[in-house]
């Protein structure tokens, strides 16, 4: 029984053709875009993380590639099949290749979103690790130039201040008392047993510049405006970043993810037009075979087969034509002499 059924003209099926190569050049240019946009978009985030996640990065970055390949390698496969079932539609392979073409490009519209996921997944991770790496750099920010150089240039790009928040640099221990004057009653005040002492002191990277006011981050060697820590200032404060560089960090690539899922769904909804579209232009050229006249009108059916009178006297018709068509075909390259 036939569901869906549909009669084309050669012209109907060359406009159906055009059709499928347009939703084939929109999951392309989908692809590309996702690609393009996911990289814009987390570059200047992924170089910094590079250095901590190198890793992660990559699997990332590769999962994204490999997607946009997939897509690339089914839309030129694609235009080539759609090419024979219009130019030769009693090409007996057709059936096979194209439910192959299908499965396949189906396959990878729906790996998108196994890729979303993973992707996700990885994000989510990432974030875990990245507070846990950046809390040991802020510990070993005056011992490890790697970790000082890296922590400076994350907070001035990406205007964050310390890992999950400002008031990291004042809860981690990273001043020791060798760089401190030990005669120093304030010093000695928030010196603690093991040497290390917790003053509320941020690098001079945590301060904004969006602020027109002094950058109140080190109250041990701005004694100048010493009052302004006694007071609580509220410049305090706004003088510096607001947000820490873990979340500084999400943000972009949260970005990137919702782009990378949305991309992906028109990707998979477009195949799913794909498949709909190619299995009717299939149906319609093999239903203008078996009429007979592989450019005339070719019954289409969406599910199914084949109305009942499209079928087995007129394929003995079909069949004959084709053996004639085989046969001036070889007269003409081989002619008798």
């Amino acid at each position: 029984m036939a569901w869906a059924v549909f009669t084309f003209t050669k012209d109907g099926r060359a406009r159906l053709a055009g059709v499928l190569r347009a939703l084939l050049i929109a999951q392309l240019v989908l692809s590309l875009c996702m690609a393009i946009f996911c990289y814009n978009t987390s570059l200047r985030v992924m170089l910094l993380l590079k250095h901590i996640h190198k890793v992660t990065v990559l699997l990332l970055y590769g999962l994204i590639l490999f997607q946009a390949y997939g897509m690339k390698l089914h839309y030129t496969g694609g235009l080539r099949l759609i090419a024979l079932l219009v130019k030769f539609p009693y090409w007996t392979r057709a059936n096979f290749v194209s439910s192959v073409w299908l499965v396949t490009g189906t396959l990878v519209a729906a790996n998108g979103m196994l890729v979303y996921a993973a992707c996700r997944g990885t994000l989510k991770a990432l974030m875990k690790e990245l507070a846990s790496s950046l809390r040991i750099g802020i510990s070993q920010y005056l011992t490890e130039p790697t970790w000082k150089s890296l922590l400076d240039t994350m907070q001035v790009e990406l205007s964050c201040c310390g890992a999950d928040m400002p008031s990291d640099w004042h809860e981690i221990p990273w001043i020791n008392m060798d760089f401190l004057n030990e005669s120093s009653n304030l010093v000695m005040k928030l010196a603690g047993t093991d040497g290390k002492v917790l003053p509320p002191v941020s690098p001079y990277s945590c301060c904004t510049p969006r602020v027109m006011a002094p950058c109140y981050h080190d109250p041990l060697q701005q004694s100048e405006w010493r009052e302004v820590w006694s007071e609580e200032s509220p410049l305090l404060s706004a003088s510096l970043h607001t947000r820490g560089c873990v979340e500084a960090v999400r943000a972009p690539l949260t970005r990137a993810l919702l782009a990378l899922q949305c991309f992906n769904m028109l990707v998979f909804l477009f195949q799913m037009l794909i498949v709909v579209l190619t299995q009717l232009l299939r149906t319609s050229a093999r239903g203008a075979v078996l009429r007979g006249a592989c450019e005339g009108e070719g019954r289409a059916v969406l599910f199914g087969d084949l109305p009942p009178d499209t079928d087995l006297g007129l394929e003995q018709v079909a069949t004959s034509r084709l053996s004639h068509f085989k046969s001036t075909i070889f007269k003409a390259a081989f002619p008798l002499e």
